[in-house]
């Protein structure tokens, strides 16, 4: 008889999170599903009920996947995680995989694959893309911090200041901070230089 393991997804896109739900609720594996669009609403729907399983997507309108992932941690949260991105970035995926993440998996692959890997998961496997995590001493997640990482993601991105702060709740001189140190230790002096450096991942 299977156990069957209640469900998070936490995604502010309506019609992502209902189409994963449909999909979803088809697995024996999957008990209860509920869906959130906001850190908040994921970090009460967290206390309130007995879930097994976030689906988590990396890029919240109000908040960082990350730093949702880890307050939801702090918060005494216990089951498993399976981050969904709509960009497939090693880096993005060998954070993930740092914090202890389950999974990993990109918006573009199709329902039953995300099905797939949350009964993976949920079966005491992990799921992320093969060859992603193969790393070498020159990459980025080895020369930058995990703040460090997702600030310069942001960077990219093309966010300012101001708004990467509000996202992580910090000040806007903290932000400033880090991406002086992201300058310094990749060697580049503007957003555009960073940008290139990363697409080229060349260094």
């Amino acid at each position: 008889m299977n156990i069957r393991n209640n469900v998070l997804i936490v995604d502010d896109h309506p019609m992502v999170c209902a189409a994963i739900k449909t999909t979803l609720g088809t697995s024996a594996l999957v008990g209860d599903i509920y869906t959130v669009a906001s850190q908040k609403a994921a970090l009460d729907a967290l206390k309130k009920n007995n879930i097994t399983l976030i689906i988590l997507d990396i890029e919240l309108e109000d908040s960082d996947g990350f730093s949702l992932y880890k307050r939801a941690l702090l918060d005494g949260y216990k089951g498993h995680v399976l981050f969904l991105s709509a960009k497939q970035d090693k880096h993005i995926i060998r954070t993930a995989a740092k914090l202890g993440a389950q999974g990993f998996i990109n918006k573009a692959e199709s329902l039953e694959d995300i099905t797939s890997a949350v009964e993976l998961i949920l079966r005491g496997f992990t799921f992320f893309p093969q060859g992603d995590l193969v790393s070498n001493d020159k990459d980025l997640d080895e020369i930058l911090t995990e703040r460090e990482l997702t600030v310069m993601r942001y960077l990219i991105e093309g966010l300012s200041n101001k708004d990467i702060g509000e996202k992580l709740f910090i000040s806007n001189k903290t932000v400033s901070t880090y991406k002086t140190k992201i300058f310094e230790k990749l060697g580049v002096d503007s957003v555009i230089s960073l940008a290139k450096l990363v697409k080229e991942d060349s260094f």
